[in-house]
C-alpha cells in the first residue's frame, strides 16, 4: 500500500520545468514571428539574435528537465541550473529593452 502513494518528484518537477520552458521557447518564437510577419506597431522591439538566444536557452532547459524526469539529474540541481537559465535570458532581454 505504501508503494500506491509514493510520489514520483522527479517526474512531477520535471513535468513543470518542461512547461516553464516550452512557454519560454513559444513566447520568444512568437515575438520573432510577430515582428516579422504582422503590421502590428510594437513601442519595445528586442533584436532577434536575444529571442533566437532565448529560444536555445530554452531548448537547453528542455534538456535538463528531461535529465530530471530520468533521474539522471538531481530535482535541486537541475532546478538551479534552469532557474540560472531562465534568469540570464531574462537579464539579457531587460538590458536590450533599455
Amino acid at each position: 500500500m505504501n508503494k500506491l502513494r509514493k510520489i514520483n518528484w522527479n517526474l512531477i518537477t520535471g513535468q513543470i520545468i518542461l512547461i516553464i520552458n516550452s512557454y519560454w521557447i513559444w513566447d520568444n518564437l512568437y515575438l520573432l514571428y510577430l515582428y516579422h510577419y504582422s503590421s502590428i506597431l510594437f513601442f519595445i522591439m528586442f533584436p532577434d539574435w536575444t529571442l533566437i538566444l532565448n529560444a536555445i536557452l530554452g531548448l537547453i532547459g528542455i534538456v535538463i528537465s528531461i535529465k530530471v524526469i530520468r533521474k539522471k539529474m538531481k530535482i535541486m540541481q537541475g532546478i538551479l541550473i534552469d532557474l540560472l537559465i531562465l534568469l540570464i535570458g531574462g537579464s539579457l532581454k531587460i538590458i536590450m529593452a533599455i
